[in-house]
């Protein structure tokens, strides 16, 4: 029999995911009958709603069979079998994500079950070779090192980026993006520690690259990470594309018609999309303090949102002034 894991021992199990954002490309946002529409992934399987503090729609999940190693930095090759959980979501009506996890387990016969085994345990993956103390932590960090993709290696980025491009590309959008923005890419992994409270380590790698390793107490807190991560991916987004969209501006002279078509667009579609928290799991909720503390998330958004709107004050009251002027004349 695999070497089996006691209450005590944090070994096992690790959920590691990746989670892609940008910006819907629909000229409106979508209502929810749209949304059903769009994300009826699995015909029978209904998308789940949110209405408040702002709308999100999720997806069923999907899964995709793999037969895999995993990075492990400094460790023997470890193999797992098993599915990877893909989902998508819209909050808003705007915001689109997708996002795939596995949550790794050590299997308790080291050798390969037939793939209803498999797949009756979706968005679970398990390691047939030895699982050691130091498996979990080294797992997390392969995931968080990032780095091309390495053939035979799981890659979570490529699952998500598929489940991502599925969405953009569905026939009833009409690809017209009000705001021109980028998408983002989280690389998370959540594993049990030896910790008093729940803990976040969120990085961010360069223009579209995060990263986040949490550090939980226990089975209810693992099983919230991926929603708390979808959260914390959603307003980092925010965040970057209402930054990309003012240093667009810049390009510019202040107060200029086309320094006010810039941004004028992302104030009315992004500016209100602002909830961070509010579609966190209770058990994880708590980890939002840390990160308005550092990097200080709404205190960067107020900022970012005062200098918009004072730019579109300007050109408004420029545009004002050069109306009077010619009515003078």
């Amino acid at each position: 029999m695999h070497q089996s894991n006691g209450p005590a021992d944090h070994r096992l199990p690790v959920v590691l995911g990746e989670t892609h954002t940008c910006l819907l490309p629909t000229a409106k946002p979508l209502r929810r009958s749209d949304l059903e529409q769009l994300l009826d992934l699995m015909p029978g399987h209904p998308v789940h709603w949110r209405e408040r503090p702002m709308s999100r729609a999720v997806s069923p999940d999907i899964v995709t069979g793999v037969d895999c190693e995993l990075a492990a930095p400094g460790h023997v090759a470890v193999r797992a079998v098993g599915t990877v959980a893909g989902h998508a979501v819209v909050l808003g009506g705007r915001v689109l994500q997708s996002s795939a996890q596995a949550k790794v387990v050590a299997a308790e016969w080291p050798v390969r079950q037939v793939w209803s085994h498999y797949l009756s345990r979706a968005g679970e993956l398990e390691v047939l070779t030895k699982v050691t103390a130091e498996t979990s932590s080294r797992l997390a960090n392969g995931l968080l090192a990032g780095g091309p993709p390495i053939p035979g290696v799981l890659d979570l980025a490529s699952i998500a980026h598929r489940l991502l491009r599925q969405i953009t590309m569905d026939p009833h959008l009409d690809q017209r993006v009000p705001v021109r923005s980028s998408t983002t890419h989280l690389r998370w992994a959540a594993r049990r520690g030896d910790v008093e409270q729940a803990q976040v380590a969120f990085r961010v790698l360069n223009d579209t690259d995060r990263a986040a390793e949490i550090t939980v107490r226990d089975a209810d807190e693992l099983a919230a990470a991926r929603q708390f991560c979808e959260d914390l991916a959603a307003h980092d987004w925010l965040l970057t594309a209402l930054r990309a969209t003012m240093e667009k501006s810049d390009l510019f002279d202040p107060g200029t018609p086309e320094s006010s078509a810039l941004l004028a667009p992302a104030l009315h579609h992004l500016a209100h999309l602002w909830a961070p928290g509010a579609h966190t799991p209770a058990p994880l909720r708590a980890l939002w303090a840390p990160l308005e503390a550092d990097p200080g998330f709404t205190v960067d958004r107020q900022i970012l949102v005062d200098e918009l709107r004072n730019r579109v004050l300007v050109g408004a009251l420029d545009a004002k002034r050069q109306t009077t002027i010619g009515t003078e004349l």
